[in-house]
């Protein structure tokens, strides 16, 4: 189900689509919907080198005609149909640059529903995280040992780090997420069965046998002769 503004929106996009359909170059209409309340159209021009989507030409459309009046909401519609349809993965990855919360109309299983481009393109390419520190998800039980300074160090597989500035996120099973601000200090590759009592004891535990025991906790089937990094940090 989704918002009456939504419901003008597909009717707009549709009425586009139709109009425009020549069952050839011009198949697909778009519409966007603007902070301010405005519905901006858009057509697709196929050509075999590659055409702009309904969506992208409304874009344009957009950038000419009120720029300054932010995208929230988009629908697509297919002319000889009149059928709704999902943006192809060029428009998502260009929607999602624009910003990520603006709302798609898609065809759900009960109907037409109104997703973000974020939930449409996960683990997309996102520059603005180029910018962002570098985060470091923990355990919610580490956080006393880290804010007390009994616990610098965190070994990690397959996830990769580099010095620099970092967050510490705790996403705690309450719901709640906390972080603190950090600085990767060095990142040191070796092997499981090289870890030593020092570095169980500068990630915080009694033991390298506990160290261990929350390495087969955390990467099940990790072998000794497997590759880790040793990931040290300060707290700023």
């Amino acid at each position: 189900m989704i918002t009456p503004s939504l419901r003008k929106l597909v009717s707009a996009a549709t009425a586009h689509a139709k109009q425009c359909n020549d069952d050839g170059d011009h198949t697909v209409a778009a519409a966007l919907l603007t902070k301010a309340g405005r519905t901006v159209l858009g057509l697709n021009a196929f050509h075999f080198l590659g055409g702009p989507c309904g969506e992208i030409s409304a874009l344009a459309n957009h950038a000419a005609e009120c720029a300054n009046d932010p995208v929230v909401a988009i629908v697509a519609v297919y002319g000889p149909t009149g059928q709704v349809i999902s943006p192809c993965g060029k428009c998502r990855q260009v929607l999602f640059d624009r910003e990520p919360a603006i709302q798609c109309v898609v065809r759900g299983s009960n109907g037409l529903e109104a997703v973000s481009v974020s939930a449409l393109l996960p683990h997309a390419y996102d520059w603005r995280a180029m910018e962002l520190p570098q985060r470091l998800f923990m355990w919610e039980g580490y956080e006393r040992a880290i804010r007390e300074g009994n616990k610098r160090q965190t070994i990690r597989v397959d996830d990769p780090f580099r010095p620099g500035p970092a967050q510490l996120v705790f996403e705690k099973e309450s719901g709640e997420v906390t972080t603190i601000d950090a600085s990767v200090t060095s990142v040191k590759p070796t092997r499981r069965g090289d870890l030593a009592e020092e570095h169980a004891k500068r990630d915080g535990f009694a033991s390298l046998t506990e160290l261990h025991e929350a390495l087969d906790r955390h990467y099940p089937g990790l072998a000794m002769d497997d590759s880790v990094d040793i990931v040290t940090f300060d707290l700023n």
